[in-house]
């Protein structure tokens, strides 16, 4: 009896050693890749996005239709959470020289998924408004495409491609309101 459970042990061992580990992949590029920045006056509220992203699970889009979570990999906080986080950094680093301004930041995002064809889509419906009178000071539908790399399209490239789409919503928005 202890031979067979030995034996078995040793063959779940064996077998479950050649699954690649989980990888956990932050939207946040590193301190070190970012400005030093204060906090501004602008106050990016949760980033809202549909439920199949509303998770922990790397969606890609396979198909016209088809979503597939990414094996061994996982977003280490909450994509919306992330995301908040960092269009709020983003924008505190442009906002350098321009901090007088008390504005709230929404953004919903209709999708955000790597594509079959090499990109990395984010599409988004955002509104900048005065905090105390409520006015809109900008609004506008982003669409942004970001490049893939050819190879190899792994955890931390389609992280990094991610990134640098929010990124880029960030500074458009910025740009557009500020």
């Amino acid at each position: 009896m202890r031979g067979g459970v030995t034996a078995l042990f040793v063959a779940t061992t064996a077998a479950c050693s050649g699954v690649p580990p989980l990888q956990q992949v932050l939207l946040s590029p590193p301190q070190t890749a970012r400005a030093n920045s204060q906090a501004s006056s602008w106050q990016v509220r949760r980033v809202r996005v549909p439920e199949y992203l509303d998770n922990y699970d790397i969606q890609l889009r396979t198909d016209e239709y088809v979503l597939t979570r990414m094996p061994n990999a996982k977003w280490a906080e909450r994509l919306p959470v992330a995301m908040t986080r960092l269009l709020q950094q983003t924008i505190d680093e442009k906002l350098v020289d321009d901090r007088g301004r008390d504005y709230e930041v929404d953004v919903v995002v209709d999708a955000f998924e790597p594509q079959p064809s090499g990109q990395v889509v984010l599409a988004a419906r955002w509104k900048v408004t005065q905090s105390k009178s409520e006015t809109v000071v900008a609004r506008d539908n982003t669409v942004i495409q970001q490049a893939l790399p050819a190879r190899p399209r792994d955890a931390a490239a389609i992280g990094q491609a991610m990134s640098d789409a929010v990124r880029e919503l960030a500074f458009e928005i910025v740009a557009k309101a500020g």
